[in-house]
């Protein structure tokens, strides 16, 4: 086990995620929802750390076979230049706008984050910038409100 390991989502996983049929507590859904493929051990934990027991959630998730590990070699060339030019879904602002609504909800954000997974393609992102940036706003936030909704807009348009 390496820090570098990248965690990724099994089928099983991802019907969690689509159907809630293992009914998982909110926090061990919350960390599933935040496995994206891409981020190495280390990064996870250091982004759950603030929030409750990273370590402990992500050994539960891969023990119950929801994440599995993936060696954490550079991922092929093809892929690389593939990504940024998605012009389907912009991967990059559907991943801010779901770490910008965790960092302020916490595991509350769930639901909002289901709405934001669920979107396929950009018209169906920029849909939920409004109700992100309204969010963030009620909560107190509208410095952060507004970054994100100029921030996912210049990325969606780039």
């Amino acid at each position: 086990m390496s820090k570098t390991d990248i965690f990724v989502r099994t089928a099983k996983g991802d019907q969690e995620i689509a159907t809630q049929a293992n009914k998982l507590p909110i926090k061990h859904r919350s960390v599933l929802i935040m496995i994206d493929g891409k981020n190495n051990e280390e990064t996870l934990h250091s982004r759950l750390s603030g929030m409750f027991d990273g370590k402990t959630i992500l050994s539960d998730l891969e023990a119950h076979g929801f994440i599995e590990r993936q060696a954490g070699a550079a991922r092929p060339a093809a892929l690389k230049a593939v990504e940024p030019s998605l012009n389907a879904l912009n991967t990059e602002a559907k991943k801010y706008m779901i770490d910008a609504i965790y960092q302020v909800l916490g595991p509350e954000a769930d639901s909002m984050v289901a709405r934001i997974e669920k979107c396929k393609n950009n018209k169906d992102l920029s849909g939920m910038i409004e109700m992100c940036r309204d969010t963030l706003a009620g909560l107190g936030k509208k410095k952060r409100a507004e970054e994100l909704e100029v921030k996912v807009k210049a990325m969606l348009t780039s």
